[in-house]
């Protein structure tokens, strides 16, 4: 049981810092969506953005963080708390070369990074303004790779040593440079506005980096200038950070489809599923990475002793949590992602099609909330034990059939941008479908009777919970029309909040036991009967 209140306190701290990041995250979208709107200038800062940030999905949210856990917690253990510092400091060095290297070659190369990402469109129509300003942007925010990899680095080692507040704050110094840099450059063209907004995430990597290096000398790190790329323990990172790297290749292609599918549809497409998909990773960063990244620690402890009891009672605690988070997230955000999008971007230049256009995209990301949420429980499974093939071929799988289904959606049905969501939903269900079929065969089924209990349970309370969230919403609007943005998002809170009061009413009328366990970690109050 004290595992289990270790994994709430720790998953709480994570997730408390993560919601201040994720809420500085919709003020910088706000601010950038009034200030750009839904056009060829938000998808260009979009498209290079997203070049360097897609480092992010295999460096910083489960892979380089979550491959440095295993095999430093190693070094530790069987050697010497000064062996396993200079174990950091040999890695911190020898991804600093590789990633300088990386990012040089990706200024040299910024033109086709751009093209291949999305901007192919503007090449191929001769829309050189667009393209030229694509590669300017991609060049000045390509260092970003570097600071994102070492921050990784950093914050597995940081995990280690079970500490996850200063990590989790990383992500809060890009949201706040951003948006200092949109307070104090008002009025600006929203085609300079865009450099702007690329000096500012140049800035934010380099903070990123800075906010731990406090917390790592507090734990005892003491720099050495080794440089041994060959070590035997540098080598098993290697080995799971190779099949992962592919794997990114991989992503890379399947983002830089996306993109050109969106772009290809018209001007702000790419914009419209970059909003979606931002408010999707809001819950996700908030409570699955939050419990993903608190739980790997214990994991790896767990394999390490050989305690397989353990490790199953806990892999199905974090299933049956994520399952009451996020089956209610899915139908809220069905029942009120309109006000939502209205409420977050609807001010400037962002119109009121531009709200229609991203809840089209967010109606369909919702649906793979869950697979998604229980993907970075499950991946960490193959981390712990120091498997990185297994999740790279069948992410590949999951990857083709990505491509295959936006290809199928676009060409053969009128869904248009919400197709490239509703692909992307079904392949996070093929990707999680296919790891877990292939766990269960190591470690045995987690899907016990108690877990399909919770689903079906908290499926019922979900679906009472969106009408009381929606019925409410609509009854305030028929009666005070209003176009102001007060009262649309006074009447949004009163949707949600009636919403979230019905769930825990209807959770406790039909028995959902682990909703105790959720609201200790929603509300921080302390597990001690977890």
């Amino acid at each position: 049981m004290s595992e289990k209140k270790s994994l709430i306190r720790a998953a709480g701290v994570v997730g408390g810092i993560t919601l201040l990041s994720r809420m500085m995250g919709l003020i910088r979208d706000a601010f950038i969506a009034a200030r750009l709107g839904a056009g060829y200038y938000s998808d260009c800062f979009n498209i290079a953005f997203e070049i360097p940030n897609l480092a992010r999905r295999v460096l910083g949210e489960g892979s380089l963080s979550a491959f440095i856990v295993p095999v430093y917690s190693r070094v530790r253990k069987e050697e010497s708390e000064e062996t396993g510092w200079r174990f950091v400091s040999n890695a911190i060095n020898t991804f600093t070369i590789v990633t300088l290297i990386m990012t040089l070659l990706g200024i040299l190369f910024s033109k086709q990074l751009f093209m291949l990402f999305g901007g192919l469109k503007f090449y191929a129509k001769g829309e050189n303004q667009y393209l030229n300003l694509g590669l300017s942007l991609t060049r000045i925010m390509f260092p970003y790779l570097m600071f994102l990899t070492i921050s990784s680095l950093l914050m597995g080692v940081l995990h280690t040593h079970r500490h996850f507040a200063t990590p989790a704050l990383g992500s809060v110094m890009l949201n706040l440079a951003i948006i200092l840099a949109a307070l104090f450059c008002t009025g600006m063209a929203p085609n300079r506005f865009t450099f702007v907004l690329a000096w500012a995430v140049f800035l934010g990597g380099i903070l990123r980096v800075a906010i731990m290096i406090p917390s790592l000398f507090f734990h005892g790190f003491r720099y050495t200038p080794l440089l041994k790329v060959t070590s035997p323990r540098l080598k098993a990172l290697y080995r799971m950070m190779i099949p992962a790297m592919l794997g990114l290749a991989v992503v890379h292609i399947n983002i830089s489809v996306d993109s050109n599918f969106a772009n290809f549809l018209g001007p702000g497409r790419v914009t419209y599923i970059r909003n979606a998909n931002h408010l999707i990773q809001f819950p996700l960063a908030l409570f699955a990475t939050a419990i993903g990244t608190a739980i790997l620690p214990q994991l790896t402890g767990f394999l390490l002793d050989h305690k397989k009891k353990h490790l199953q009672e806990m892999v199905s605690f974090a299933f049956r949590i994520n399952i009451v988070i996020f089956v209610p997230a899915t139908m809220g955000y069905i029942a009120m992602g309109r006000p939502i999008v209205e409420m977050v971007l609807q001010r400037g230049l962002w119109t009121n099609d531009a709200s229609q256009n991203t809840y089209f995209a967010l109606l369909f990301y919702s649906l793979g909330l869950l697979p998604l949420a229980f993907l970075k429980i499950i991946t960490p499974l193959y981390f712990a034990r120091e498997d990185v093939m297994t999740p790279f071929k069948i992410g590949m799988i999951a990857l083709v059939s990505n491509i295959i289904l936006n290809a199928l959606f676009i060409l053969l049905t009128p869904l248009e941008h919400g197709g490239l969501a509703l692909a992307s939903s079904l392949s996070a269900g093929i990707h999680f479908f296919l790891l877990y079929r292939k766990e269960k065969e190591a470690f045995g089924p987690v899907f016990s009777h108690q877990v399909r209990q919770t689903f079906f349970r908290t499926l019922a309370a979900s679906v009472l919970m969106g009408l009381c969230a929606w019925g409410p919403y609509r009854l305030l609007l028929y009666i005070h029309p209003s176009e102001r943005w007060i009262f649309n998002a006074l009447f949004t809170f009163c949707g949600i909040g009636t919403g979230i009061a019905s769930f825990l009413l209807w959770g406790k009328l039909l028995q959902i036991e682990e909703l105790d366990q959720v609201k200790r970690l929603l509300f921080k109050r302390k597990a001690s009967n977890i």
